[in-house]
């Protein structure tokens, strides 16, 4: 179940397919509104990801959010930077 409802955001049209990639990978991806586009979990830890399209930009609220926030946030854009990072993350790369 989604934690999508109040917020009717624009998605990214690549969100579907890279959501895709990580799933392949065996993390867990569950999408929602904000701060962020998901939630994506392995082994018990949990990552903030956001997608965006090759050019796209952060939004102001985002910005605001990364200035204060403590815990992992990524930005994918390509099937390639989902890989890469699902591959770190099943890596140990950011634990």
């Amino acid at each position: 179940m989604g934690f999508r409802g109040q917020h009717k955001n624009k998605r990214d049209a690549n969100e579907p397919d890279l959501f895709s990639e990580l799933r392949a990978y065996g993390l867990s991806v569950e999408p929602m509104d904000k701060p962020a586009d998901a939630l994506v979990g392995y082994l018990g830890r949990t990552y903030l990801v956001e997608v965006k399209t090759p050019k796209g930009k952060l939004t102001g609220a985002q910005e605001d959010f990364l200035e204060t926030w403590k815990g992992d946030f990524h930005i994918i854009r390509t099937i390639e930077d989902a890989s890469n990072f699902a591959r770190a993350v099943r890596g140990g790369q950011f634990s």
